[in-house]
């Protein structure tokens, strides 16, 4: 993927890793007569790259289970997020459903039905089609041999603010999609009304959409401390995420908002855990590695959670606290173990 738009696809797997949002996005886009029968309240995650590992090349964004509320029954949501439109996509889909399946055959499970949302933020319409017998020439004489179906488009061009700001009640959710509808925008005023959504958000949640925020680098980064620092400064201002801005400042490492902010948590973060393991607070010491983690990378996974919990060695949680911030993914934290 081109480095301009993973900090887009970042963001967008940090929404989906709460599965309230996840259950938002659902709601969002399914036809309300299949709605029906979902339970949303059943949302599990699938593990990807499991599913994927005999398939080197795939890269699904995210896969989830739901159950059906009027039978035993069982389907996949596969979740894709593009910020520019692709016209190979159903492919991209289609390898992603064999997969699945061929994951389920191998492990003497019956198929199940996969509904395949893809959404879209990017500057141009998506003008490409949805259903995959389309891409085809003679369709129609040929449809008994062609394998069909077609995926849920959510277009973020297609959907009005307001449709936005006042049909979805989850303030996570309205807020990321508020703010990749504008992301490409060249007037800056929905970061104001973004961070004005998102303020009162617990610190962690509220930090990762502020983090996605001040690494855009079409924004100047003055102006993006200006609205800050008026969204947020004073009473309404919260705390912990002042002092490390603060930190970053006294510090000397400020060198615009974005320097600040990653230095002042990292310091803030990494004084804490001295401090801790000084006075032979392994619990502490394990619980700020874990807030290290969800800063960057968002919720954390269980697998992580025991793996940390199970470290006892000072010197260990040290080291890979201080090489949380340097890492692009979650699995180069799980090799330090």
């Amino acid at each position: 993927m081109n480095d301009i738009h993973q900090p887009h696809d970042k963001f967008f797997k940090q929404i989906i890793a709460n599965k309230e949002n996840v259950k938002s996005l659902i709601e969002f886009t399914l036809d309300k007569s299949l709605l029906a029968h979902i339970d949303l309240n059943s949302i599990t995650p699938i593990d990807t790259q499991r599913i994927s590992k005999k398939y080197k090349q795939l890269y699904m964004d995210a896969a989830f289970h739901v159950k059906l509320k009027d039978q035993d029954a069982q389907v996949y949501f596969l979740i894709e997020h593009k910020s520019e439109s692709q016209k190979f996509t159903p492919l991209q889909i289609l390898s992603y459903m064999l997969a699945v399946w061929d994951y389920d055959e191998k492990n003497n499970k019956d198929f199940e039905p996969i509904i395949p949302i893809v959404f879209y933020h990017g500057q141009q319409s998506w003008n490409n089609p949805k259903q995959f017998s389309d891409y085809f020439k003679n369709k129609e004489l040929f449809k008994t041999y062609i394998p069909d179906f077609a995926y849920i488009l959510s277009d973020t061009s297609q959907i009005s603010d307001e449709t936005i700001l006042n049909a979805i009640d989850n303030i996570e959710f309205k807020a990321g999609l508020y703010l990749l509808k504008h992301v490409f925008d060249e007037n800056i005023n929905h970061v104001k009304r973004t961070l004005n959504l998102v303020k009162d958000l617990d610190s962690n949640r509220f930090l990762f959409i502020v983090d996605y925020i001040i690494h855009l680098p079409r924004y100047d980064e003055k102006e993006i401390e200006q609205i800050l620092e008026e969204t947020l400064g004073g009473e309404k201002v919260a705390p912990l995420v002042d002092k490390w801005i603060n930190q970053g400042r006294q510090e000397g490492i400020l060198e615009g908002m974005e320097k600040g902010l990653e230095k002042g948590i990292e310091k803030g973060m990494e004084k804490g855990l001295e401090k801790g393991i000084e006075k032979g607070m392994i619990t502490d010491a394990q619980e700020l590695l874990l807030d290290a983690i969800e800063t960057k990378f968002g919720e954390v996974p269980k697998d992580l959670k025991i793996m940390i919990q199970n470290i006892k060695e000072r010197e260990k949680l040290r080291n890979i606290f201080k090489a949380t911030f340097k890492t692009e993914s979650l699995d180069e934290i799980r090799g330090m173990f």
